[in-house]
């Protein structure tokens, strides 16, 4: 009989002493996981680089663009090509938002890069000297290299020349 009660007393003796091992342990894991000032300073500075990179990329393209263009005359009234040339910025403009937004949605947990992958390649097919699509290859440029090759990026799409 005294061996039975010994047995419950070592027994509830080993329970605390996991109870508080395993307590300890996720407790140091979780301080760890929700260290957010360093998550947020971290994301900061890669939207500070990406920022960077893609005004460098729009003075590119619009000093490219520069070059190419003859210079007009400023008319009266707006010419019918010169509303479908707006026209035509505005979507490159309003699809490269996008493209942005699903490469900010993809870079969490179990999200994809598969949106902003298509819309910076309807982009760079539909527009390929437009500064949206400068600023798509360097979007592109910023994915991770296993999705890069997940997703067949090529070095041609990202303006990368070896």
């Amino acid at each position: 009989m005294n061996t039975f009660w010994l047995k419950i007393a070592a027994l509830v003796i080993i329970i605390i002493i996991g109870v508080v091992l395993l307590a300890n342990f996720l407790s140091s894991g979780i301080e760890e996981a929700t260290d957010f000032e360093r998550v947020e300073k971290l994301v900061e500075a890669q939207e500070a680089r990406l920022q960077a990179e893609l005004a460098e990329a729009e003075l590119k393209a619009k000093q490219a663009k520069a070059k190419r263009a003859d210079v007009k005359q400023p008319a009266a009234q707006p010419q019918p090509d010169e509303i479908e040339q707006l026209q035509q910025n505005l979507q490159a403009q309003k699809l490269y938002q996008w493209a942005e937004t699903e490469f900010r949605i993809a870079r969490k947990p179990l999200m994809s890069y598969k949106r902003c992958v298509d819309f910076c390649r309807e982009i760079i097919q539909r527009w390929p000297d437009s500064a949206e699509a400068a600023k798509a290859r360097v979007l592109l440029r910023r994915i991770p290299e296993r999705y890069r090759k997940q997703y067949n990026i090529t070095d041609e799409e990202m303006s990368i020349s070896n």
